[in-house]
């Protein structure tokens, strides 16, 4: 069986590329020709164990991906079977793909919802899922200033961090973030809303895609209550696995609201600004990682035959 280290992981995954294989993955389960297992906890003294699991013969791929939670850090790995002869195929570290895959849905459903002239994206929390958001969002939007919050870092990091980008980068307050920003990302780990929602301009796009367990919150029940839409990936599982939606408080207003991702994507791209805000909040299935996953493991397979990836 093979094995993929995180640095390989990154070198073939292209954004753009796992764009499109999403997209074919979302609509094969739509379609009822791919299966979901939802994610299973198991947690003794502190240290959690999680699973979840995808076919997807569409792609000739099933696989799972478990983690582990141990002391605030994560560790991913995701194992491939062939939907064809059964055969176990690889194993991929995937503390890498992981941030990869959420950007890159976040940026599925921004292509629709989110203004395409949009000049302005803050960032709330710069580790791995920020940064990467970062990246993505920049080579899809022509983004000219990132406003990033992180109350954990100096100025001097944050800027550190994002020297080698292209833009102006400003190490900002929750208020200025949110007010500031047209695409607007929740990155954190936070237990309550990182910013008030009065803050955020009309027309936004907000990716909450930090929070995945029941308790926790990022953004508050008011941006829920504006918000035109609410984007999920996946309506059943996103609804038990964070408290931005789990706890709001009026459960009957909110389900008309939500849409899921597999429907997202058959809509046209954004052609201009909308005056709505849009709200896409993501826990991470294992659809996606499944899809990234093979994708990975395809471009591997392409280079050993002598084609060149897509990069």
């Amino acid at each position: 069986m093979i094995y993929i280290d995180n640095a390989e992981v990154r070198r073939q995954l292209v954004p753009q590329t796992l764009e499109q294989v999403l997209e074919k993955a979302y609509l094969a389960w739509q379609r009822g020709e791919a299966a979901m297992q939802p994610r299973f906890r198991t947690e003794v003294d502190g240290f959690r164990l999680v699973s979840m699991g995808a076919v997807i013969p569409a792609l000739g791929y099933a696989g799972s991906k478990i983690y582990t939670s141990y002391k605030g850090k994560l560790c991913f790995r995701v194992v491939l079977f062939s939907t064809k002869t059964g055969e176990a195929l690889a194993t991929l570290e995937s503390d890498e793909l992981t941030p990869i895959r959420t950007a890159a849905s976040s940026v599925l459903v921004a292509r629709r919802y989110a203004d395409p002239q949009t000049p302005t994206l803050g960032v709330f929390g710069l580790g791995p899922l920020g940064l990467e958001h970062i990246r993505q969002f920049l080579a899809a939007f022509p983004i000219r200033n990132v406003y990033v919050c992180d109350p954990y870092l100096s100025t001097e990091t944050v800027k550190q961090a994002l020297a080698a980008l292209p833009v102006l980068v400003e190490h900002v307050s929750a208020q200025e973030a949110a007010s500031k920003s047209q695409i607007i990302v929740t990155a954190t780990r936070s237990l309550k809303p990182v910013f008030e929602s009065d803050h955020v301009q009309a027309g936004s796009f907000v990716a909450a895609i930090g929070s995945c367990l029941a308790h926790t919150q990022e953004i508050d029940a008011k941006l829920i209550q504006r918000a035109a839409k609410v984007v999920v990936e996946w309506p059943e599982q996103t609804l038990q696995d964070t408290g931005d939606l789990a706890l709001f408080p009026d459960q009957e207003r909110l389900v008309p609201k939500l849409e899921a991702l597999a429907d997202t994507i058959q809509k046209p791209v954004a052609k201009g600004r909308r005056d709505d805000i849009i709200v896409y909040k993501a826990v991470g299935i294992a659809l996606a990682d499944i899809a990234a996953a093979a994708l990975v493991l395809q471009q591997r397979g392409r280079e050993e035959h002598g084609h060149s990836t897509d990069r």
